[in-house]
């Protein structure tokens, strides 16, 4: 019978492998791209491919990442909660679901301007329970940082959303 650990080893490894294998599609699909669209997919690409095969035959054949110690245990700042152990941990999956689903869902609906600032406020005050003046003053520095590079120094076109399409409101 397989000890919980080597299948943990065996799941990390296969997880590092597929890793690797998308980063290696994505090189394969950029290749017939032009130049400069493709530049920053096979720079990312092959470094990512790269880095998830060496991880992967790290894992495999060493029994842990860079990171664990000689028991097997890891060391860093991220651990598993075991005191989360069954509806509390499918709660907190869902619940950071429904909040990738509300980004997206805001996104389409009133656009990236309003929906990114407005995200990191309604996170910050009701997922993490944080102060009116922390919540706000993050929001804005978020909101500052947005507009100031990607408007105006990338100049990124902003998706406007369908209800201010609808509405004919144009923000930009």
């Amino acid at each position: 019978m397989e000890r919980p650990k080597d299948r943990e080893r065996y799941l990390e490894s296969l997880f590092a492998l597929l890793l690797a294998v998308l980063f290696a599609g994505g090189v394969l699909a950029a290749r017939s791209w032009p130049w400069k669209t493709a530049l920053f997919p096979l720079v990312i690409g092959t470094g990512g491919c790269v880095s998830a095969a060496i991880l992967s035959l790290w894992i495999g054949l060493r029994g842990g990442g860079p990171g664990s110690s000689a028991e097997g245990a890891p060391q860093g700042d991220i651990f598993l909660d075991d005191s989360a152990r069954g509806w509390e941990g499918l709660k907190r999956t869902f619940g950071i679901c429904g909040w990738i689903v509300g980004i997206v869902a805001a996104t389409w609906l009133v656009g990236q301007p309003i929906a990114l600032p407005l995200f990191v406020f309604l996170y910050l005050k009701v997922g993490a329970h944080e102060s009116w003046m922390v919540s706000l003053g993050l929001t804005l520095a978020v909101t500052v940082f947005l507009i100031g590079v990607f408007d105006n120094v990338i100049h990124v076109s902003w998706y406007d959303g369908e209800l201010l399409r609808w509405l004919d409101i144009e923000l930009w």
